[in-house]
C-alpha cells in the first residue's frame, strides 16, 4: 500500500471499517442464531428426555399388561376347565336327580295303587270325599276303607311319622299292618284294632328302649259305621273325630268333637297301649270328618301363622250343609289360598262322609 495515495488510503480504510462493521453484524447474527440453536437444542433434549421417560413408562405398562394378559389367560383357562368340570357335575347331578325323581314317581304309583281308589271309596261310602295333598310326591298320610259286610264299613285317616320317601315307606308298612290286623280281628272294635296295630308296629320296627331304636309310629282316626243301626264306633291315636249335626231352625250345624287318646301307634316303649272306644248314635244327614294335622299346621296368611283348630272347625261348620264334592272344592281352595307362596310343611288329608 506504500504506493497508494492518501485518498486511496482513506478509501481503503473506509472499506475496511465497512467490512469490519459487516463482520461484527454477522458475528452478532451468528451469536444470536447460536443462542437460538442452543435453546432449541436444550428444548429438544428436554423433549427427548420426556419421550424417553414416557417410553420407559410405556414399556413398563406393556410389561405389566403382558403379565396381566398372561394372568387373565391363565385364569380364563382355569375358569374354562372349572366350567367344564361343573358342567360334567351338573349333568351327573341332573341325571341322578332324574333317576331319583323317576324312582319317587314310580313309588307314588305303587303308593296310589295300594290306596283305595275313588271308585272303591264311592262304592262303600257314596256320599263322601277325600282331600289328599302330599307335601312331596309321595306321602306319609294315607286313607283306608274296608267293608266288613254290606252294612258295616271301616274307614280311617292315618298320619305316619315323617313325609316324603321316609313317610311313604312307613305308610306302606302301616297300611299292610292295618289290613292284616283287620283281617285277623274282623270282629274287634276300633279300640282293640288300634291296640293290636300298636303291638304290630312295635314288633315290625323292633322298637325298644335303646337310644338308636326306630322311633317311628303313626296317628290315626279309625271308625266303624253300622249303617243299618246308625251306630258309629271310633278310636283315635291323637287324631279326633268331628261330627257336624244339623241344628233346629236356621241355626248353623252343631260341631261335636270326639277326642282321640293322647298317644301314638308305635313310637312307645310300652308294648301295651289301651285306646278308648267311643260308641256314637248317628242321625241321617250327619257329616263325619277325620283328618291329619297337615291342614291346621300349615303356615300362611299375612302373618305366616298356622291355620289352627278354631278356624278349622269354623270351616267345617260353614260347609257342612253343602254337597260333598263342593265341600272338597272349598277345603282345597281354602288350603291353597291360605298357603299362598309358602312351602307346604306337611302332608294334608281330610276324609269326609255324610250319613
Amino acid at each position: 500500500m506504500g504506493n497508494l495515495t492518501s485518498e486511496q488510503l482513506i478509501l481503503e480504510k473506509q472499506k475496511l471499517d465497512a467490512l469490519k462493521l459487516e463482520l461484527e453484524t454477522k458475528n452478532k447474527q451468528m451469536w444470536a442464531m447460536s443462542e437460538t440453536v442452543y435453546k432449541e437444542k436444550k428444548k429438544i433434549e428436554e423433549q427427548l428426555s420426556i419421550m424417553l421417560l414416557e417410553k420407559e413408562n410405556l414399556e413398563k405398562q406393556k410389561n405389566e399388561n403382558d403379565s396381566n394378559v398372561k394372568q387373565l389367560w391363565e385364569q380364563s383357562t382355569a375358569i374354562h376347565k372349572e366350567k367344564e368340570r361343573i358342567e360334567i357335575l351338573k349333568a351327573d347331578v341332573e341325571y341322578r336327580h332324574q333317576e331319583i325323581l323317576d324312582s319317587v314317581q314310580y313309588a307314588k304309583r305303587i303308593q296310589l295303587a295300594i290306596l283305595p281308589s275313588e271308585e272303591m271309596v264311592k262304592t262303600y261310602l257314596p256320599n263322601s270325599f277325600v282331600f289328599f295333598q302330599p307335601k312331596n310326591i309321595v306321602s306319609g298320610d294315607f286313607y283306608w276303607v274296608n267293608n266288613l259286610n254290606k252294612n258295616k264299613i271301616l274307614f280311617a285317616a292315618v298320619d305316619c311319622t315323617g313325609h316324603g320317601i321316609p313317610g311313604a315307606f312307613m305308610s306302606i308298612l302301616a297300611f299292610n299292618l292295618l289290613q292284616q290286623t283287620v283281617k285277623e280281628h274282623s270282629d274287634a272294635k276300633p279300640s282293640d284294632l288300634l291296640n293290636e296295630l300298636h303291638y304290630s308296629i312295635i314288633k315290625s320296627l323292633k322298637q325298644t328302649n335303646d337310644f338308636d331304636s326306630v322311633k317311628d309310629g303313626m296317628d290315626i282316626a279309625l271308625c266303624s259305621i253300622d249303617f243299618e243301626n246308625l251306630k258309629l264306633e271310633f278310636a283315635g291315636a291323637h287324631n279326633p273325630l268331628y261330627i257336624l249335626r244339623a241344628s233346629s231352625g236356621s241355626a248353623p250345624p252343631q260341631l261335636i268333637e270326639y277326642k282321640a287318646d293322647n298317644k301314638a301307634i308305635g313310637f312307645s316303649y310300652s308294648k301295651k297301649n289301651t285306646f278308648y272306644n267311643h260308641q256314637i248314635n248317628l242321625q241321617k244327614g250327619d257329616c263325619l270328618y277325620i283328618f291329619s294335622d297337615g291342614f291346621v299346621d300349615q303356615k300362611g296368611g299375612e302373618k305366616r301363622a298356622k291355620f289352627f283348630y278354631t278356624p278349622f272347625k269354623q270351616l267345617f261348620i260353614s260347609i257342612a250343609n253343602k254337597p260333598m264334592d263342593e265341600q272338597k272344592y272349598i277345603i282345597e281352595t281354602t288350603f291353597n289360598k291360605w298357603k299362598g307362596e309358602n312351602k307346604q310343611i306337611d302332608d294334608v288329608l281330610i276324609f269326609g262322609i255324610r250319613i
